[in-house]
């Protein structure tokens, strides 16, 4: 059956049409570029931020100070020496010093004696030394207080004698049981060891 060429030349020739309609269009638009759109926003008020502190609470970090003291101890504990920026204090065994329940002083006191004089000699000149004899727990007040008297008293008068030309000022005092440096019991039972350290005569002066 024979078809009239018209019809498919119609066909090919309504696209051909919308080509060449849509050119100059696009041809203008590709010479225009994109279309640029402004939009107009209204601002709001400006919010203040909060302003915080940083600065950081300043630490007193001044610590109590605590006055510092040192001793010394020679071997057989018949002396010993401490001090610290206000006082020095040198302690005497009176197991050294007397035998029971005296106050003589005994052959064995000399060298310590001369020891603690060699402290006082080098820092007591011109100087108030005090001289406490002290007791452990054993016997009463009545016999132990003046016994410590009287010990402080013996170191005193030996001291003196070795310090002939240091211009020191002794005083003396006794105190029996009192101010033990040890327990004298522990739990109710006897302690020698704290006994043998309270029972002393001690030498103190300021710095």
């Amino acid at each position: 059956m024979f078809r009239s060429p018209d019809r498919r030349a119609r066909l090919l020739a309504l696209p051909a049409a919308f080509l060449v309609l849509g050119a100059p269009a696009a041809a203008q638009a590709e010479e225009e570029g994109p279309e640029e759109i402004v939009a107009e926003v209204e601002a709001g008020p400006v919010a203040d931020a909060p302003i915080h502190d940083l600065a950081a609470p300043v630490q007193d970090l001044d610590a109590p100070v605590h006055d510092l003291t040192y001793g010394t101890e020679n071997a057989d504990g018949s002396v010993k020496d401490e001090a610290n920026t206000e006082e020095r204090v040198v302690t005497l065994s009176a197991d050294v010093l007397f035998a029971f329940d005296e106050a003589e002083l005994t052959p064995d006191a000399r060298e310590a004696l001369e020891e603690a004089a060699g402290i006082l000699r080098e820092e007591a000149d011109g100087k108030t030394v005090d001289i406490d004899g002290y007791t452990d727990s054993k016997g009463s007040d009545e016999r132990n207080v003046p016994l410590s008297e009287e010990r402080a008293e013996a170191v005193e008068k030996e001291l003196s004698g070795l310090l002939d030309g240091v211009d020191v000022t002794f005083e003396t005092n006794g105190h029996g049981s009192a101010d033990p440096v040890a327990p004298n019991e522990i739990d109710g039972e006897d302690n020698p060891e704290g006994r043998e350290k309270n029972r002393r005569v001690e030498i103190r002066y300021p710095r």
